[in-house]
């Protein structure tokens, strides 16, 4: 007799909200059923997957209506989805989709798709333990059945990860992305299937010509959510997946150190954001720039080029990135971080009002490749409520006509050193300085 798993009580509640389809039964598969055979009900994420034998058309809008929300259908991959709101912002995505069968015209492209039938369906996936089928009544409002087809409850307990097919790879480059998260996360072991599939994916010429940049991104944006996020990218590093795709041979010392960096600076780019008044692109994400920051720094500038383009880089994430890397010559980037020294002395004033002056990307990166003794100073600069607003604007400097243009730029720089070192603390002082800067300068 199998004993067959409990859900949990959130996922309880939604699952016998869910309508039965015209067979009375559906299926939950993927993912969601080997974390709970792995972990249990308290492991499992915000995302479900349901197969049913037959035509999605008649209970797809039923499930939608079911919760009140709005049914998104993708004819073309014979699947539906909706998402479900949730408190603090969040949501529950449940994925349908019918028995598949699917044929992949060329390596690397997505594949066309068909109706079939649960074996079928089983063995277009990538590995064994994201084909085991669990079957939920709705009459009985539980499990009655796990159907698994390619052993995949044996590789579970076996902590194995098996691919389905020697050419899975082949087939979709991004499961290798794949492999080395669940690797990772769940803490599992390949056999010599895996171990042939891996060699005859990186041997083989052009694997990723028709992969697309944004599934790549897509793969690399999971990496980013892992718990673990470093030791997904040492094993993409270890296993030669990151060379054949990127062209970056190694996790050399520096990039490792960066990465660590990038991982502990995370956590608090995530909760603070943008500090006000700190140039920084609306909307961007400070933790996944800074995190490329990481990864490509000190590759050539036409493999840095070959590189953000195989990763998925959107133009202008490019364009910051290489004016960061790769930018006019001048301070600080000749010598980057001993310029930074040159310029400040290392007094955290002067650090502060010369970072002030640097757009978000700059500033990310000096923190990246700074001494560790100014790991403090950087993640106190970042943090929003440590920022301090400027004591006066360019619109104090216009009141005074004498004032060059070219000298603004400066004066407002000068004043910035003086806030940050302690000599002016509030903006009054900050215009008698300037009224006695004017009338010694240029009377």
């Amino acid at each position: 007799m199998v004993l067959l798993p409990d859900p949990g009580p959130l996922w309880r509640t939604i699952l016998e909200r869910i309508p039965a389809p015209p067979h009375g039964r559906f299926h939950v598969v993927g993912g969601w059923v080997r974390d709970l055979l792995l972990l249990g009900p308290f492991s499992l994420g915000s995302d479900i997957d349901l197969v049913i034998d037959g035509d999605l058309s008649s209970w797809a809008p039923t499930v939608a209506r079911a919760f009140g929300v709005e049914l998104r259908l993708e004819p073309g991959f014979l699947t539906a989805r909706i998402e479900i709101p949730g408190e603090g912002g969040t949501s529950v995505r449940i994925d349908m989709a019918r028995f598949r069968r699917e044929i992949y015209d060329f390596p690397g492209m997505l594949p066309r798709v068909f109706p079939g039938s649960m074996e079928e369906d089983a063995r277009r996936r990538d590995f064994s333990m994201n084909a085991i089928f669990l079957e939920w009544s709705s009459e009985k409002r539980e499990f009655t059945r796990v159907l698994d087809p390619t052993g995949g409850r044996e590789d579970v307990r076996q902590g194995r990860i098996r691919p389905l097919k020697a050419d899975t790879f082949l087939e979709d480059p991004t499961r290798l992305f794949r492999w080395a998260r669940f690797s990772v996360r769940l803490g599992l072991s390949g056999d010599a299937l895996l171990e042939g599939a891996l060699e005859r994916a990186l041997g083989a010429s052009g694997l990723w010509d028709r992969v697309g940049g944004a599934r790549v991104f897509n793969e690399i944006e999971r990496i980013l959510l892992e718990p673990d996020p470093l030791g997904v990218i040492d094993l993409l590093f270890s296993s030669r997946i990151m060379e054949s795709l990127a062209g970056i041979s190694r996790l050399s010392r520096p990039r490792r150190q960066r990465l660590r960096r990038w991982l502990r600076f995370r956590g608090l780019l995530r909760t603070n954001g943008i500090p006000k008044g700190i140039s920084a692109p609306p909307g961007e994400s400070l933790d996944r720039a800074m995190f490329f920051l990481a990864l490509l720094a000190g590759l050539p500038r036409r493999r840095f080029q070959a590189a953000a383009e195989r990763l998925g880089l959107g133009a202008r994430l490019r364009e910051r990135l290489e004016r960061v890397f790769y930018g006019p010559e001048g301070w600080p980037f000749a010598g980057f971080y001993a310029g930074f020294e040159r310029e400040t002395g290392r007094d955290p004033g002067r650090m502060r009002a010369v970072a002030d002056r640097l757009d978000m990307d700059r500033v990310l990166f000096l923190a990246l490749i700074g001494r560790e003794s100014d790991l403090a100073f950087w993640e106190e600069y970042i943090s929003r409520e440590r920022w301090a607003p400027p004591l006066i604007g360019g619109e104090a400097l216009l009141l005074h006509p004498r004032i060059p243009p070219a000298m603004r730029g400066t004066i407002l720089a000068e004043v910035r050193v003086l806030q940050r070192t302690g000599i002016l603390h509030d903006a009054s002082e900050a215009l008698r300085w300037l009224e006695r800067k004017v009338s010694e300068e240029f009377p």
